[in-house]
C-alpha cells in the first residue's frame, strides 16, 4: 500500500464518520425551523387571545347588560356571545395544549441539537488530527521523493565512475600486457647478458686459477695495483691479516651503556644518529631539536622554532642540515653551521610524523596523518608533488639515493611503495603485519626493508621479490608507541628495537635469533639509532633518558 492509497482510505473513513450524522443534522435544522415557526405562530395566537379576551369581556358585559334589559334580541345576542366565548375558550385550551406540546418538542430538539454539537466538535477534532497526519505524510512523501532523486543522481554518478574505472582497468590491463611482454623481452635479454657475463667470469676465473698456480709454483703471491693490474710479489703475513679483518663484522653487540643521561624538559619522541656519525639528535614535546656530540654525549646546540612536538629527525648527507617533523603540521630545516632556521615546510593539514632528505639534499619527502605524502623542492621552497595514501602515514624511508622510490608505513597495517617522480603507487604490501606500522627503514644495500609494528613483530622484506625473509619477535618484546623506531646495524648483521618495558632487543639477521636484551631503560622506548660507522648505538625512552652503547669492533 503506497501513500496515495493510505490517504484515500483515511478520507473515506472520515466521510463515513461525518455522513453518519448528516440526516440527523438536516432533521435537526428542519425541527429548529419548525420550532421558530411555531414560536412565531404562538406569539400571534397570544395576540389573538388577548384580543379575544378583551372582546369576551366586552361581550360578557354586553350580555349582562342585555340580561338586565331582558329584550329577546339581547338575549339572543347574549346566547350567541356565550357560544362564541365557549368556542374561544375551547380554542384557547387547544392552543395551550399545542403550545405545551411544542415546548416539549423544543426541549427534546435542544437535547438532540446539543448531542449533535458535541458529535460535530469530536468530528472536527478528528478531522484536524487527520489533516495534520495527512500533511505530515505529505511532507514525508516529498522528502522520500527528494531522497529517491538524490539516490538516483548518486547511482548515475557511481555508474559513470564505474564505467570510467572499467575503461581505466581495460587500459591498465592492456598496458600491463604490453609491460609483461616488454618485461619478458627484457628478462630474456638480461638472461642472455648474464649468460655472457657468466662465460666471461668463467674465463676470468680460469685465467686467475692458472695465474695463481703459476705464482704458487714460483713461491710468490699476487696482488692488485692501484691501476687495476694483477702482479706477483713476495707473500706477506700482514696482508693475510688484513684479508681476515675485511671478512669480520664491523660491529659488536653492546654490553652496557657507556653513558646514560636525561636530556629533555619533556617527553622524548625520537632519536637519530647523523650521517657522518659525529653527532646525534633528539626531539620531543619540549619543541626543541637538541644536538649532541656522538662520543661524549655533551649537548652542542638546541634548535628552536617548532610550535609543537618534534616527531622525527633526519640529517642530510653532509651533516650540514637537519630537519625535524612536528605535530604542528609542518617540517622545519635548520643549518647546523649557523644554527638558524633555513626552511619551514607547511602544507599538511595533519600531524607530520616522518620526513627525510634525498641524497642530494635538494628535496625532502614528508608523511602526515592527513593521509598524504609531499615532495618538497628546497631550492624553490614549495611542494612539487602531493601523493594521496588513503591512510595516515606513521613513517617513511627512501629506497634509492636519487629519492625516486619511497616506502611508507601506515595506520591501516599496510606498507606502500611509491614513485616520487609521478606520484603513482608501485606496490602495496598487505597482510605483512596485524597492527599499524610504526617504522620502516632500508638496509645499507637498499634491497631489504625492516618494518616494526604494534603487533609486536619486526619483519625483514626483500624489495626485489616483495617476500618476507625474516620475522623477529620475542616474548619480552612489546611495541609501546605508534612512532617506535627500529634500525639495522651498519653491516646489516643485526636489527635493534626497544620494548614498552624499557628493554633493548637485538636480533641476528642471519639466524633470526634474539642475540641480546639489555634492560637499561625504565619507561617506554621510542626509538633506537645505530651510527652509520658502527661505533655507537643510541637508544631513547619517553621518560627523557638516553643511553649510548659502544659497538665498535676492537681489533
Amino acid at each position: 500500500m503506497n501513500y496515495r492509497d493510505l490517504i484515500l482510505e483515511r478520507l473515506t473513513i472520515r466521510n463515513e464518520k461525518e455522513h453518519a450524522f448528516h440526516g440527523m443534522i438536516v432533521a435537526n435544522q428542519k425541527l429548529v425551523q419548525k420550532v421558530l415557526t411555531l414560536q412565531t405562530k404562538e406569539k400571534q395566537l397570544e395576540v389573538v387571545m388577548k384580543t379575544t379576551k378583551i372582546q369576551n369581556e366586552t361581550l360578557t358585559q354586553a350580555a349582562e347588560y342585555a340580561k338586565a334589559q331582558g329584550s329577546p334580541e339581547h338575549q339572543h345576542r347574549v346566547a350567541e356571545l356565550d357560544r362564541r366565548i365557549h368556542d374561544l375558550n375551547e380554542e384557547r385550551a387547544e392552543m395551550y395544549k399545542t403550545q405545551s406540546e411544542n415546548a416539549q418538542r423544543l426541549v427534546h430538539m435542544n437535547e438532540q441539537l446539543q448531542k449533535a454539537s458535541e458529535t460535530e466538535k469530536h468530528n472536527s477534532a478528528e478531522i484536524k488530527k487527520l489533516t495534520a497526519s495527512i500533511k505530515q505524510l505529505g511532507t514525508k512523501c516529498d522528502l522520500q521523493i527528494e531522497q529517491l532523486r538524490e539516490k538516483d543522481t548518486a547511482i548515475q554518478i557511481l555508474q559513470d565512475e564505474i564505467a570510467a574505472i572499467q575503461l581505466e582497468i581495460t587500459t591498465i590491463e592492456e598496458r600491463n600486457k604490453k609491460l609483461e611482454k616488454e618485461n619478458a623481452q627484457l628478462l630474456q635479454r638480461w638472461l642472455d647478458k648474464m649468460n655472457q657475463e657468466a662465460e666471461k667470469m668463467n674465463e676470468a676465473t680460469e685465467f686467475y686459477e692458472n695465474f695463481l698456480e703459476q705464482a704458487r709454483n714460483v713461491g710468490k703471491t699476487i696482488r692488485k695495483t692501484s691501476g687495476g693490474k694483477w702482479i706477483m710479489g713476495p707473500s706477506s703475513s700482514s696482508e693475510k691479516k688484513s684479508d681476515q679483518r675485511s671478512r669480520t663484522p664491523t660491529v659488536v653487540l653492546p654490553v652496557s651503556p657507556i653513558k646514560k643521561m636525561a636530556i629533555s624538559d619533556g617527553e622524548l619522541f625520537c632519536i637519530k644518529a647523523s650521517t657522518t656519525g659525529s653527532m646525534f639528535a633528539t626531539g620531543g614535546s619540549d619543541k626543541k631539536l637538541r644536538v649532541y656530540d656522538a662520543k661524549t654525549g655533551n649537548a652542542t646546540m638546541a634548535l628552536g622554532g617548532s610550535l609543537q612536538t618534534i616527531t622525527s629527525i633526519c640529517f642530510d648527507s653532509t651533516d650540514e642540515l637537519v630537519l625535524g617533523s612536528s605535530t604542528d603540521n609542518s617540517t622545519r630545516i635548520w643549518h647546523l653551521g649557523t644554527q638558524r632556521l633555513r626552511h619551514t615546510l607547511t602544507g599538511h593539514i595533519g600531524k607530520v610524523f616522518a620526513a627525510q632528505f634525498t641524497a642530494d639534499s635538494k628535496r625532502v619527502v614528508s608523511g602526515s596523518h592527513d593521509r598524504t605524502l609531499k615532495v618538497w623542492d628546497l631550492q624553490r621552497g614549495y611542494c612539487i608533488r602531493t601523493i594521496f595514501t588513503f591512510s595516515s602515514c606513521n613513517d617513511l624511508t627512501l629506497v634509492d639515493v636519487e629519492g625516486q622510490t619511497l616506502v611508507s608505513g601506515h595506520l591501516d597495517n599496510n606498507i606502500r611503495l611509491w614513485d616520487t617522480r609521478t606520484g603513482n603507487g608501485i606496490k602495496e604490501l598487505t597482510g605483512v603485519h596485524n597492527g599499524q606500522i610504526t617504522s620502516v627503514s632500508i638496509s645499507p644495500g637498499g634491497d631489504t626493508l625492516l618494518t616494526n609494528s604494534r603487533d609486536n613483530t619486526l619483519k625483514m622484506i626483500d624489495l626485489r621479490m616483495y617476500n618476507i625473509v625474516a620475522t623477529f619477535q620475542a616474548p619480552s618484546y612489546r611495541n609501546g608507541a605508534n612512532w617506535s623506531r627500529s634500525c639495522f646495524s651498519p653491516d646489516m648483521s643485526y636489527v635493534a628495537a626497544g620494548s614498552a618495558d624499557g628493554t633493548l632487543h637485538i636480533w641476528n639477521t642471519l639466524t633470526h635469533n634474539l642475540e641480546k636484551t639489555l634492560k637499561d631503560h625504565k619507561g617506554v622506548m621510542c626509538g633506537v639509532s645505530w651510527s652509520p660507522i658502527g661505533d655507537y648505538l643510541y637508544t631513547a625512552e619517553t621518560n627523557k633518558n638516553v643511553c649510548i652503547y659502544n659497538t665498535a669492533f676492537q681489533i
